[in-house]
């Protein structure tokens, strides 16, 4: 009998393995998801997505730059449908948007998402993301519809 192998109080043997560094454990979501976010549900929508992919990333510091940048281009958006007249098509704007919060979602968090991703990290979903939108579109229209009611337009 060796008294090395039996005993049950001897620590046991094991490679440690780094802390990954940088790597988020929570689901992040995929720049794509963003762009289905601000073309769904209004840049305001797309900002929510990025914001929480800041914080997970640890980069709260850009929250409030975002939802600045958002919040006026989706101003910017009403302000232009109100002045511009009914013939201008809406596609235009929309794509602004799009374009607009998907460029800043890369500026900010590219790198940090080929990380995660190549660190094995989950990803949420796209449909989430759709399902989102949905319901920052529903609160944009009812928030529209009430300003409209108020002021008689």
């Amino acid at each position: 009998m060796d008294v090395q192998q039996d005993n049950p109080f001897q620590t046991p043997q094991a490679d440690l393995q780094p802390a990954s560094t940088g790597t988020s454990v929570q689901p992040l979501y995929r720049i794509a998801a963003i762009g289905v976010g601000t073309f769904l549900g209004t840049p305001l929508a797309g900002a929510w997505m990025l914001a929480h992919n800041l914080q997970l990333l640890g980069k709260a510091d850009r929250v409030a730059m975002v939802w600045g940048f958002a919040v006026a281009l989706f101003a910017l958006t009403i302000a232009s449908g109100f002045v511009l007249p009914e013939e201008v098509p809406a596609m235009p704007f929309a794509i602004a948007q799009l374009v607009g919060m998907v460029m800043l979602a890369k500026y900010l968090t590219e790198a940090d998402i080929q990380h995660h991703e190549q660190a094995g990290g989950a990803f949420l979903s796209n449909w989430r993301a759709a399902g989102i939108a949905v319901l920052f579109s529903i609160g944009v229209m009812a928030l529209i519809f009430a300003v409209l009611m108020i002021t008689g337009f």
